[in-house]
């Protein structure tokens, strides 16, 4: 049985094709559709904002961070070492003389408040240090240890003035991570 010629002055038509031209022209009504509404309802009065497009959230995974003791300092830890020797001997007198660490700051004498002024200057000085030397930290690590450092300093010394006793543990929290900066600094894998 022969094949059937194709009809003259119409070519054929893939699936394909088909789907496309369709999905034009569904889209072309949406968006004929959606101007004409907006204009009509614009017009009538009835202008109304928008509803806004729902939030979606999409929970990434967490970054997987494997620390590993380096076997040689970072280099950034030669311009650490002087620098927070020289914060903690500015810092000196604050530690010995601001008080208990038990008083609200509503107890403090005038000498104390004085303190904690000077202190808080010192520490904002710090903390841009601190940012500063994590931008230059190759161990990535060693730079959030430094950025953590930074991070619970400023909470604290923004709460110094109104200081409550349980605001306490974000000093703490600060001085652990220096701690901790000095040990990734000076730890290296053994021989």
């Amino acid at each position: 049985m022969p094949t059937p010629a194709p009809i003259v002055g119409t070519p054929p038509v893939s699936r394909r094709a088909l789907w496309t031209a369709v999905g034009g022209a569904a889209a072309a009504a949406l968006v004929v559709g959606g101007t004409l509404g907006g204009l009509i309802g614009a017009s009538s009065g009835n202008a109304r904002p928008a509803a806004s497009a729902p939030t979606v959230t999409v929970k990434a995974p967490a970054p997987q961070f494997k620390p590993t003791i380096p076997v040689a300092p970072d280099p950034v830890c030669a311009e650490w070492g002087p620098i927070a020797d020289s914060y903690a001997a500015k810092q000196k007198e604050w530690s010995t003389k601001s008080g208990d660490p038990n008083l609200p700051s509503s107890s403090w004498n005038d000498e104390q408040r004085s303190l904690n002024k000077t202190f808080i200057s010192i520490v904002q000085d710090q903390i841009a240090d601190l940012r500063r030397l994590a931008d230059k930290a190759q161990d990535p690590f060693l730079a959030g240890l430094l950025r953590a450092q930074a991070t619970y300093e400023e909470a604290y010394i923004l709460r110094l003035p109104n200081y409550q006793p349980s605001d306490r543990p974000l000093w703490q929290a600060a001085y652990d991570f220096s701690g901790a900066v000095r040990a990734a600094c000076t730890t290296v894998q053994p021989r």
